[in-house]
């Protein structure tokens, strides 16, 4: 772990949770931590590759959250509701997207997954470098979260997305309100219907490809239009609530989709690598757990 890399992300939270949920996060002092339980109840983990490779997890306690998102989203929380973790995900991602800006000022380009969530006690973080990682925690007026970071200067000849299996999109760059408007201009979205135009089911293995490439392309604009959600709640702090939670429902739809296109695809590639006779008299091996 590089330490010129503390700074990015350091600065990245404080500005995020000043911007988004109107608090002060006051930073305390970066600990090397070498096992891999979190040190939060909610996390989310978001893969970075490109010039820098390595993966951030943001860990917050319940009470940390609750106050977080309910301050995002105008309401009360005494419990880790769906929105709280949308919130954290989208947290995530905003805090991931800041410190990636700040990495590109350094002269490093630096791209990024879509963030997952875990949620539960003594749950586990696992960063894609075998290596300690550096925590910084900080504490706001509703409790304390922690940014854990692992992640080091990628060698040339391994800067590719394929080695770590993470989306390949350019740091989302935050938009600014332009002088005497009240909001900026709205980013163009790309619309569900890309999803929805999968094609017919594959009915022969010669049609597999075609359908494959259909999907992906969805896959590709339905990932393009979460993003562009994103960058609008993250450009517009002061949204509406009840915009603010209809974009947020729309973030969790989209997940939704996304993950069940993926399994799609996984099963593609699955049934591409079997052979004719393996299609034409299938057979279930058996297990240990079927009696």
């Amino acid at each position: 772990m590089d330490v010129k890399f503390i700074n990015p992300f350091l600065d990245g939270a404080t500005e995020v949770i000043k911007t988004m949920a109107f608090m002060e996060a006051v930073p305390g002092k970066p600990f090397l931590k070498k096992d891999d339980t979190a040190r939060g109840d909610v996390s989310g983990i978001i893969g970075i590759t490109g010039d820098a490779t390595g993966s951030l997890a943001i860990s917050f306690t319940e009470g940390c959250i609750w106050g977080i998102a309910g301050s995002m989203l105008g309401e009360t929380y005494t419990d880790t509701t769906q929105e709280v973790l949308d919130a954290a995900g989208e947290l995530t991602n905003m805090i991931s997207g800041v410190a990636r800006t700040n990495m590109e000022k350094m002269g490093l380009k630096v791209f990024a997954a879509i963030p997952s969530v875990i949620f539960g006690r003594d749950h586990t973080i696992r960063h894609i470098l075998n290596s300690p990682s550096i925590v910084i925690p900080f504490s706001t007026q509703t409790g304390e979260f922690v940014v854990d970071v692992c992640i080091r200067t990628t060698e040339a000849q391994a800067r590719s997305k394929e080695n770590y299996q993470v989306i390949n999109r350019r740091t989302a760059e935050l938009i600014s309100p332009q002088p005497g408007k009240n909001k900026p201009e709205p980013l163009p979205c790309r619309m569900e219907s890309a999803a929805q135009e999968q094609g017919p089911p594959v009915e022969e293995m010669q049609e597999e490809k075609s359908h494959r490439d259909i999907l992906k392309e969805a896959l590709d604009a339905m990932i393009e239009a979460r993003r562009d959600i994103q960058k609008l709640l993250s450009s517009q702090p002061f949204m509406r609530r009840e915009d603010r939670k209809k974009l947020n429902d729309k973030v969790a739809r989209y997940d939704k989709k996304i993950r069940k296109m993926k399994l799609d695809l996984t099963a593609l590639d699955v049934l591409s690598r079997l052979a004719p006779e393996d299609l034409a008299n299938p057979t279930i091996k058996k297990h240990y757990q079927h009696y």
